[in-house]
């Protein structure tokens, strides 16, 4: 059986939502209406499920800076139970994680329950940005949810940095393959889309504003798309073409070049002078340590930094 929820359990359900997901240092939820990427197209021929709604809640989740020291608290290769967990820690944590607490918030704002005789389901679904290089699974309800209630995402995997733009979170850049939000710049990263049937409205986006005394949700007020990139946007149209062109000599320099992860460091730098006119975004900027392990995906370095973070010491083997 399915609800029809009130104003009052989709408020608690984002709040539960939020609460949960900056507890595991997932600090950006930025809700939107799925129909704003299915409009797109590229979202007219690899759509969003809506479940039917004329404008259906859906929210990026991701992370920024402080993500890193959140995970490594937690971060122990010995209680690992699989290869895939090993082979990459942060996303086995976000797939493990986000649809559990995607329940728990349904649940919470009692529009979830697998009580006998009391049964009724909310659909919702979680796809993931790293599935753009993984071969997606075929969908697995969470633990605790009814498999009329988990519905698996799209077979062709969502292009989460397209959906960013679309959805109003963060410019798509690209020439640098790179999304860029308007407050964090260059410096986060997207984990999943979370894809709900409930109704998106402007007041989701209010719900879910950071605050001083909140850290953990959206700067947008709406899900209007970003058509102009935050990094030039103080720069003369000829200024632009000049910053563009300089981003193409350099990326034609690093692919030509070829991938090696022990040049980590000059992507860093491409990445970085995405910034040179926004020195705003510098409190954004991730940790020498955070870049390497984002680039190179090592696990014994991520787990050296663990050990010496859990022991109290900030810093891991020298970047250089």
């Amino acid at each position: 059986m399915t609800v029809t929820p009130t104003a009052e359990q989709k408020r608690i359900f984002l709040s539960s939502l939020r609460r949960s997901l900056g507890q595991l240092g997932l600090d950006i939820v930025h809700p939107f209406a799925a129909q704003s990427y299915n409009a797109t197209t590229l979202g007219q021929s690899n759509p969003m499920p809506t479940f039917n709604q004329t404008s259906t809640l859906s929210i990026i989740v991701g992370s920024h800076k402080t993500f890193w020291k959140t995970f490594l608290a937690q971060h122990h290769p010995s209680k690992f139970s699989s290869e895939a967990e090993a082979k990459d820690p942060m996303d086995h944590y976000c797939e493990r994680l986000i649809p559990k607490v995607t329940l728990q918030a349904l649940q919470d704002a009692q529009l979830y329950s697998d009580i006998e005789g009391q049964e009724h389901t909310t659909a919702f679904s979680v796809a993931f940005s790293h599935w753009r290089i993984t071969v997606p699974p075929a969908g697995t309800p969470p633990p605790g949810s009814k498999p009329t209630g988990f519905v698996a995402p799209p077979a062709t995997t969502l292009p989460i940095q397209h959906v960013a733009q679309a959805a109003g979170f963060a410019y798509f850049n690209p020439i640098a393959f790179l999304n860029v939000h308007p407050v964090y710049g260059p410096w986060f990263g997207m984990r999943a889309i979370v894809m709900v049937d409930l109704p998106y409205g402007l007041s989701d986006n209010e719900e879910l504003l950071i605050t001083e005394t909140n850290r953990t949700g959206t700067y947008s007020r709406d899900s209007k798309p970003i058509e102009v990139n935050p990094a030039f946007e103080k720069l003369a149209p000829e200024e632009i073409e000049i910053r563009n062109g300089a981003l193409e000599v350099t990326k034609t320099a690093l692919l030509t070049k070829g991938w090696n992860a022990e040049d980590w460091m000059d992507w860093v730098a491409f990445r970085q002078s995405l910034t040179q006119d926004r020195p705003d975004w510098s409190p954004w900027r991730y940790s020498d340590n955070q870049m390497r392990y984002h680039y190179q995906k090592q696990p014994a370095f991520l787990e050296e930094c663990a050990i010496k973070f859990q022991q109290g010491q900030e810093q891991c083997t020298s970047p250089i």
